[in-house]
């Protein structure tokens, strides 16, 4: 059994799968039961840059995320609802809407763009089949915002769900 416990920050130096040195490292471990030896060394700092014509940098992205959070809450307002942030909750969608007997649960997606372009989490997917969540994308959220709300159906309709990545594991047997 695997049990991990976060004692710093780490970096991953090496990855080594050389029989030679999974015998030197693996202490009680059975041989078979190691597939290799992962070498981290303690880091300063977290941060991690990624650089890419296709992101915009970091602090661009924060600026865009709050900008269309702050865009939809003062629409949802405006409307007469009282508007919670759940962003930190991590329960799939950022804000909790409610006007009367009227309940929205909405995912907030915000680009410099005109293009509707968004990442969707596995989580925040799950939530969509509630028929209270909601998508709302803040396009030229800097700028000239414009906010465009879909159900889970109009969403299924208009967007094509292409996978980014797979979550890849050995089937417990």
């Amino acid at each position: 059994m695997n049990a991990w416990k976060l004692l710093g920050k780490y970096k991953a130096d090496k990855y080594s799968q050389d029989p030679i040195i999974i015998e030197k490292h693996r202490l009680h471990r059975p041989a078979e039961k190691v597939d290799g030896i992962l070498f981290l060394s303690a880091e300063e700092s977290y941060d991690v840059e990624v650089t890419s014509s296709n992101f915009p940098d970091p602090q661009k992205c924060k600026k865009v995320e709050l900008a269309a959070i702050d865009y939809v809450v003062n629409h949802y307002k405006y409307q007469g609802y009282s508007v919670s942030d759940l962003q930190s909750d991590n329960c799939g969608y950022d804000l909790f809407a409610e006007k009367g007997k009227t309940i929205l649960k909405i995912e907030v997606k915000g680009t410099s763009l005109d293009e509707k372009c968004f990442f969707l989490s596995r989580n925040e997917r799950t939530k969509s089949v509630d028929p209270q969540w909601r998508l709302a994308i803040v396009s030229n959220a800097l700028d000239n915002p414009e906010l465009f709300i879909y159900s889970t159906e109009e969403m299924e309709k208009v967007f094509d769900f292409k996978p980014l990545c797979w979550e890849c594991r050995i089937p417990q047997t």
